[in-house]
């Protein structure tokens, strides 16, 4: 019994040192905002991809896959989008349904990536007019956050959006990094229809990412309010990537990107100072890809910017945390279960 009782609190010793917060500060203390700044590559000209007229460079980089991408696009030629209802949005309210909303919502962001890809493929200008309805049927949607989450966020606390805030959140995010990519590559195409296309999603980008992420600071993954005691999980690096992504391709003010670049640092370094020494992610496994996998989207981003200024992929907490989704499989399509983690993994095999 005295033995169990010894393994126990040496157990617990060893948990207390691997759980312990550690104000690392890794990003901010690799760079200055003053060094961010001197060694931003301005003007897109970090982007990897080829330009939307580099045919050549599109049919190098998509290979095998191009032919299948520009079929998969033409599917969704007529698409009908899909008015998501004020009913449908307060449906969570009522039986805490998600998927009413969410379902219908996917469906037109889907299609919308899918039209997008193919235009990029094919470079011929056949889904131009699709993806321009898209791009307005999007701007004139109040809001791209899902009702689950805009209840928390606005001060209504209410599920139908509200025209008066603005809300960051992850599905929100990932719409305005695909329709920030959709700016940069076709706003020429688009501006050959009517100006008045690219315009309005430059200003409903400003409105609805860029302005909402550099003007506030009560967004709680941000971890404005750092302590040991707040838990700051898979959303602080998901947010920043989107918000960080949305600002390299879109602003070209020198002064203003140092100060959205840094400010991101910040934010992710008190992600990084509650994750623990040992590199797992205390929200399970099959979390690994909305964690540590968008921490690994953020960190590529935040080297692309500053032109490997500021890149922490030496760093051996880093790597451990990129090794924990191997080191948790346990074979059979299963990995240790733990948190509100699923115990089943085949969201991520391909990646162990």
């Amino acid at each position: 019994m005295k033995k169990v009782i010894l393994i126990l609190a040496v157990f617990a010793a060893s948990l207390m040192g691997a759980n312990a917060y550690e104000k690392r500060d890794l990003l901010q203390r690799s760079a200055t905002e003053a060094e961010v700044k001197a060694s931003l590559v301005m003007n897109q000209k970090w982007v990897p991809y080829p330009a939307y007229s580099d045919r050549n460079g599109w049919d190098n980089l998509l290979g095998d896959y191009r032919d299948n991408i520009i079929k998969t696009g033409e599917k969704c030629l007529d698409y009908k989008w899909e008015v998501v209802k004020a009913s449908q949005y307060l449906e969570f309210e009522k039986s805490g349904s998600r998927d009413i909303m969410e379902k219908p919502n996917n469906r037109n962001s889907t299609a919308f990536g899918k039209l997008l890809m193919a235009e990029l493929a094919e470079g011929k200008g056949r889904f131009l007019t699709d993806i321009m309805d898209g791009v307005f049927y999007f701007c004139e949607q109040t809001t791209w956050a899902e009702s689950a989450h805009l209840v928390r966020f606005q001060k209504s606390g209410r599920a139908i959006p509200d025209y008066r805030t603005d809300v960051l959140e992850l599905k929100q995010g990932g719409l305005a990094q695909m329709l920030s990519w959709t700016y940069y590559f076709l706003h020429d195409q688009l501006d050959k229809i009517d100006p008045i296309i690219s315009m309005r999603l430059r200003h409903e980008l400003q409105k609805r990412e860029l302005d909402p992420f550099i003007n506030r600071t009560d967004f709680w993954w941000m971890a404005w309010k750092e302590s040991p005691t707040v838990f700051v999980n898979n959303w602080n690096p998901w947010c920043n990537a989107n918000a960080l992504l949305c600002y390299m391709l879109l602003e070209n003010d020198r002064d203003k990107l140092a100060k959205a670049v840094y400010k991101s640092m910040i934010s992710v370094d008190r992600y990084l100072n509650y994750v623990k020494a040992d590199g797992a992610c205390e929200e399970g496994a099959t979390y690994w890809g909305h964690a540590f996998g968008k921490l690994f989207d953020y960190l590529s981003e935040l080297q692309m910017i500053t032109g490997g200024k500021v890149s922490l992929f030496n760093n051996k907490l880093v790597k451990d945390m990129g090794e924990f989704v191997a080191k948790s499989y346990i074979g059979n399509g299963y990995a240790v279960n733990f948190a509100d983690a699923s115990a089943h993994v085949s969201n991520y095999m391909a990646l162990v």
